[in-house]
C-alpha cells in the first residue's frame, strides 16, 4: 500500500468521481470533450507513468516514442478510393456511415512521453475498432477498451471500463450481463493477440487487406475468440 495516497492519484480519483457524476446526471449528449478532459486529469498518476515505462520496453513502441510519430490527418474521400477489403476502404466506409470525423479528438501539445501517448492513442483509436472488430456503440466501445487494457494498461481504458460497469449496473441492469460478456471477449482477445495495436504506424496499412492485417497481428489465433 506504499505511495497509494498522493496528490496526483487523489486528483485522478476526484476526476473519476466528477466524471461519473456528470455522465449519470447529463440530460443530453455533450460530445466527447469530457472524456478527453478526464483523460488529461490522469496525466500524472502513478499508473500513467508505469504504463509509459512498460510500453517503452517494446523496441517497436519505443521507436515510436523516440520519433514521436503520429498519423497524418485522415482524408476519408481518398481512403474510399482504395480497393474493397483494405483497411482504408473499410475504415472510410464505416466512419462515413456513422457520420464520424476522423480528426475529432482533442489535440494537446506533445511535450513529454505522456502527452505523446495520449495523442498516439487518440489519433489511432478509431482504427482499432475496425482492426479488432468492435462496434462503436457503448458495448463495442467498452469491449475495445477491454481489448486495449489487456494489451496496455492505459489509465483512460481502466477508468472507462469500470465507469461503464457502474453506470450500466445502476441504470440499465438488464444490459449488465451482455456488457460483461463483451468486456470479457475484449480482454480475452486482447490477451491472446501478441502484437500490440499501439505499436503500428497505421497509416502505412491503409491499402492492406484487413484479413492480412489480422493474420499479421495473430488476432485470429483463437477461433473461439474470433472477431466479428
Amino acid at each position: 500500500m506504499d505511495n497509494l495516497i498522493t496528490y496526483n492519484n487523489d486528483k485522478g480519483l476526484l476526476a473519476y468521481i466528477q466524471f461519473l457524476a456528470s455522465r449519470a446526471l447529463r440530460t443530453q449528449y455533450d460530445g466527447t470533450d469530457p472524456v478527453f478532459d478526464f483523460e488529461d486529469a490522469l496525466d500524472q498518476t502513478e499508473i500513467a507513468h508505469l504504463t509509459v515505462d512498460e510500453l517503452k520496453k517494446d523496441p517497436e513502441i519505443n521507436a515510436l516514442f523516440t520519433e514521436s510519430w503520429l498519423p497524418a490527418p485522415i482524408n476519408l474521400d481518398e481512403l474510399s478510393k482504395l480497393p474493397e477489403g483494405t483497411l482504408g476502404h473499410i475504415y472510410a466506409k464505416e466512419m462515413k456511415a456513422r457520420g464520424f470525423d476522423p480528426n475529432f479528438y482533442k489535440k494537446v501539445p506533445v511535450v513529454d512521453d505522456i502527452s505523446y501517448l495520449k495523442m498516439l492513442w487518440r489519433s489511432t483509436h478509431d482504427i482499432y475498432h475496425v482492426v479488432a472488430g468492435f462496434d462503436t456503440d457503448v458495448m463495442g466501445e467498452l469491449g475495445l477498451q477491454a481489448f486495449v487494457l489487456a494489451q496496455t494498461p492505459l489509465p483512460i481504458s481502466i477508468m472507462l471500463v469500470s465507469f461503464g460497469m457502474v453506470l450500466i449496473s445502476l441504470y440499465q441492469p438488464n444490459k449488465f450481463q451482455p456488457l460483461m460478456m463483451e468486456i470479457s471477449r475484449g480482454y480475452s482477445l486482447g490477451s491472446h493477440t501478441p502484437v500490440k495495436l499501439i505499436s503500428k504506424k497505421w497509416d502505412q496499412f491503409w491499402n492492406v487487406p484487413i484479413s492480412e492485417i489480422r493474420a499479421q497481428l495473430q488476432i485470429n489465433s483463437f477461433p473461439e475468440l474470433a472477431v466479428r
